[in-house]
């Protein structure tokens, strides 16, 4: 008599726990994590590389925009000095300045440093866009 069974359904948890009312389930189910799809991180790295690339495309053409501007700008200047009575000042320190050499000078310059610079940020973006995963359920834990 004292030892039948009841008969549970299948949606029915079972209760393992002895002491404190502690179930079974609390150990056997680990605590479910969010995680980000791989797809959001293989968009993510999709879209950061195009826009890395087509700042690497734009640097020759945005500093040869530039370049080819340094010298009207200066002449509009000089025009601009010319009317308030400096033409020749605005002039001769044009000429003394070399413009022209120091903005070409200055565009060598940045097109030195922004390529690379532009690489090695997509790197650095690329490798924190892939190690976000980890680095959020780190943070999680606490």
């Amino acid at each position: 008599m004292g030892h039948h069974r009841k008969q549970r359904g299948h949606d029915e948890q079972r209760n393992y726990g002895s002491r404190g009312g502690e179930s079974r389930f609390a150990y056997d189910e680990a605590p479910r994590r969010k995680r980000l799809p791989l797809g959001l991180i293989v968009i993510g790295l999709i879209t950061w590389s195009l826009l890395a690339w087509g700042a690497y495309l734009l640097v020759d053409p945005v500093l040869g925009w530039f370049a080819g501007s340094v010298g009207p700008l200066a002449d509009a200047g000089t025009g601009v000095a010319r009317w308030f009575g400096l033409g020749q000042q605005a002039a001769a320190l044009r000429d003394v300045a070399n413009v022209d050499g120091l903005a070409g000078g200055l565009i060598g310059l940045v097109h030195f440093v922004a390529k690379p610079a532009i690489v090695i940020l997509w790197v650095l973006g690329s490798l924190a866009l892939l190690a976000a995963p980890a680095i959020l359920r780190r943070r999680s834990r606490w």
